[in-house]
């Protein structure tokens, strides 16, 4: 089923817990598997945070497996952002997919070429992944299924498959198959 600009198969099965800001500009492509929550305000989750923000530019598409959920995160789509099934989004996240800014000078003298100029590359977060509160998704960035990424990690390389990172920039702890519980 599809409602304006935004794809599920069932519409009633996603959740929307406080204040949310959603903005899909014309031909964003923006697929919601079923049973997505969004938790926003202090009153639905651990931080003092006051919204979820859901950005997703003309053009670009956002992609979010079934079952999956987010606290007073911020997503900005600008090229394309995949996060898997099962995902779990902590509080006070950011996605970004993009830069915002040109690193040449000149062209952020105009706020529009610098904007459309930055850099972008997709995000893309495997099935079953973890990410910690105040977490930061750099563009490019690749995480594999089952990872989990530290609370105030800055993630700005690829994470592997089944593994523990933490850290500013992070990086790979341990291997979840080498702990023991």
């Amino acid at each position: 089923m599809k409602t304006r600009r935004v794809e599920c198969d069932d519409f009633s099965s996603l959740q929307f817990n406080g204040k949310v800001f959603l903005n899909f500009q014309k031909n964003a492509v923006v697929k919601i598997g079923n049973g997505f929550i969004c938790n926003s305000t202090p009153r639905h989750v651990i931080d003092n945070g006051s919204f979820s923000k859901i950005f997703v530019a003309n053009g670009a598409t956002l992609t979010i497996g079934q079952n999956s959920g987010i606290s007073n995160t911020v997503i900005q789509c600008w090229r394309q952002i995949c996060i898997g099934s099962n995902v779990n989004i902590g509080a006070g996240c950011l996605l970004l997919d993009t830069d915002f800014h040109c690193v040449d000078w000149k062209k952020r003298l105009d706020r529009r070429t610098d904007l459309f100029n930055s850099k972008k590359a997709p995000i893309e977060i495997g099935d079953s992944v973890f990410i910690g509160a105040r977490s930061i998704i750099l563009k490019g960035v690749k995480i594999g299924d089952r990872a989990i990424i530290s609370a105030g990690s800055v993630v700005t390389k690829d994470i592997p498959s089944d593994c523990i990172a933490a850290g500013n920039p992070c990086k790979i702890v341990c291997r979840l198959d080498d702990r023991k519980n």
